[in-house]
């Protein structure tokens, strides 16, 4: 029997379901449409976002204007420190007294040297390179001095003897001062110096330059009369006591030269 009153009939359970698919089908439509549009605002803003990052890092455009820059502070002008100073002559006594204390230093300096070169074999062998003549003074490291006494312990008026032997271990031929100034012997009892070579020596005893040639050596001996010496050679005659005495070389060839002990009896 049909509806009345305008309502439809019953509905059959194929036509039900059919709806029931239709209608979840445009809610899928609503949502992804709703979900597209979301997705595009959000790619839009992203991408405003990386224009408004390029476009500072850019820099301002052409034709913008820029912030006046600030003047420079007078005091940062290079020329001010090109003026000349106001007190020029205190400069030139500065640079004077400067000039004057290099000038000191340097005169100091060449004294040294020449003490180092006149030990060392003097300025005409060469100083290191080494003597070239046989008249050229021989280097100190190429001169061996030894020193000995004849006896240890002397009776009574015996006179103790005195050997320096003086060897050339260079190459060539040179010049050694054996001279009693030169090769000065000192004898000391204790802090008591007794006697030198040295105290008033005159003539050729003070100054005795020998041509050494290599492995020869020189020998030279010195008697003591068992007398004291004075450096002001005074005349007075004293001889020295018994006992212990000391025999030293003081030279500029003195390496090697041993101090010598002996009694006096």
């Amino acid at each position: 029997m049909a509806s009345t009153a305008g309502h439809p009939g019953p509905v059959s359970r194929g036509t039900y379901w059919k709806r029931r698919v239709f209608l979840l089908i445009g809610l899928l439509v609503v949502l992804t449409l709703f979900a597209y549009a979301c997705s595009g605002s959000d790619s839009e803003n992203a991408e405003r976002a990386a224009n408004v990052e390029d476009s500072a890092s850019e820099g301002p455009a052409p034709g913008a204007s820029l912030p006046p820059s600030i003047p420079a502070s007078p005091s940062a002008d290079p020329s001010a420190s090109a003026e000349p100073s106001a007190s020029p002559s205190g400069d030139a006594d500065k640079d004077g007294e400067s000039g004057g204390g290099a000038g000191a230093k340097d005169d100091s300096k060449d004294e040294g040297d020449e003490k180092s070169e006149a030990k060392n074999g003097g300025g005409s062998s060469g100083g290191d390179a080494g003597p070239k003549r046989a008249e050229d003074p021989c280097r100190v490291e190429d001169v061996v001095v030894t020193l000995s006494t004849d006896k240890t312990d002397y009776g009574s008026g015996v006179k103790p003897r005195f050997r320096l032997t003086a060897v050339n271990t260079g190459d060539q031929t040179c010049t050694v001062d054996v001279g009693d100034k030169a090769m000065q012997l000192r004898v000391t009892s204790g802090e008591d110096r007794i006697f030198s070579t040295a105290d008033c020596v005159e003539g050729t005893a003070a100054t005795d330059k020998q041509q050494l040639r290599r492995g020869i050596p020189h020998i030279s001996d010195v008697n003591w009369d068992r007398k004291r010496s004075w450096t002001d050679c005074r005349g007075s005659d004293v001889d020295a006591r018994p006992g212990t005495y000391v025999v030293t070389l003081d030279s500029d060839y003195d390496a090697g030269a041993e101090a010598q002990v002996f009694r006096l009896n």
